[in-house]
């Protein structure tokens, strides 16, 4: 088989370039417009494409990172996926991933030079967090505890895509949307049916129960909903509808807790996500 072929089956399975991408493009788009608007600057959209590549690097080398950590418990546990069962080496995912700093590296320092030091600061706190914090065993016990480290990266990512335009005294209304924003993506797409639950896979469902679990989910979403309503007042009817139609998919599986409705609560969560980071636009319109 192909490197190629490879690579294919593994970002079909592991890291899909158009569901990745799409979030990814969405997540620069909405930095680039709020730094624009924030510093009232003449608007370069080619900087856009810098700062998606580089993002979507250090989403893929973070999804390289996990397939190293988690390999004894795929082995164990989930032998389907493509590292266990032999289509692609971790030996080819580590040559991916210096290829992928080397890019960004690249990148950096002809597009985006006085942000170096930041794309430095992220690679640190990256390593950082591939080592549990120096505290793996205790994390592995506290689940929210994990997410509330491991996602503090995309404040580090946010600053460093910042960069590229312009990193002004209101960053953290962005960088706070991003973190939350972070934690509903990774909180949504744990949530299960019972059915659906695998041995040896840690899910919020499983962990905390599945009225626990869109409870948190619950209070992440309806910050991110105070935050949008505050930053895009004039079109908070949108964002309220959106959010009671959010509440009334968690409730349903609350009630029926069925695979198809944890599903819609998964999907609805990244549709209200998407429509967010797209909202951005508007501050430059």
């Amino acid at each position: 088989m192909s490197f190629f072929k490879k690579l294919y089956i593994y970002q079909k399975e592991r890291f899909p370039i158009l569901i990745y991408g799409i979030y990814i493009f969405c997540i620069a788009f909405a930095v680039f417009c709020f730094c624009n608007y924030s510093g009232n600057l003449e608007i370069n959209y080619y900087k856009l494409i810098p700062m998606f590549f580089v993002a979507f690097l250090q989403f893929f080398i973070i999804r390289i990172m996990d397939e190293f950590k988690d390999y004894e418990e795929d082995c164990k546990y989930r032998p389907y996926r493509p590292v266990p069962r032999g289509v692609i080496s971790l030996n080819e995912l580590k040559t991916l991933f210096i290829i992928s700093m080397i890019v960004q590296t690249i990148i950096t320092l002809f597009l985006n030079f006085s942000g170096f030091i930041w794309l430095w600061i992220l690679w640190i706190f990256f390593f950082i967090m591939s080592k549990g914090f120096f505290i793996k065993k205790f994390i592995d016990k506290h689940l929210l505890l994990e997410v509330f480290l491991d996602e503090i990266i995309i404040i580090f990512l946010g600053i460093y895509l910042a960069s590229f335009i312009y990193i002004g005294k209101n960053i953290w209304i962005i960088l706070s949307i991003l973190y939350i924003v972070s934690w509903v993506v990774e909180i949504a797409r744990k949530i299960r049916a019972k059915e659906s639950e695998e041995e040896g896979v840690k899910t919020y469902t499983q962990v905390y129960g599945i009225p626990k679990a869109i409870f948190i989910l619950f209070i992440l979403e309806t910050l991110l909903m105070i935050f949008s309503v505050r930053i895009f007042f004039n079109i908070k009817i949108m964002y309220l509808i959106i959010y009671f139609l959010l509440n009334i998919i968690n409730l349903l599986f609350l009630i029926n807790k069925t695979k198809k409705l944890a599903k819609m609560t998964e999907l609805f969560a990244n549709i209200y996500i998407i429509i967010i980071y797209l909202s951005f636009g508007l501050l430059i319109i």
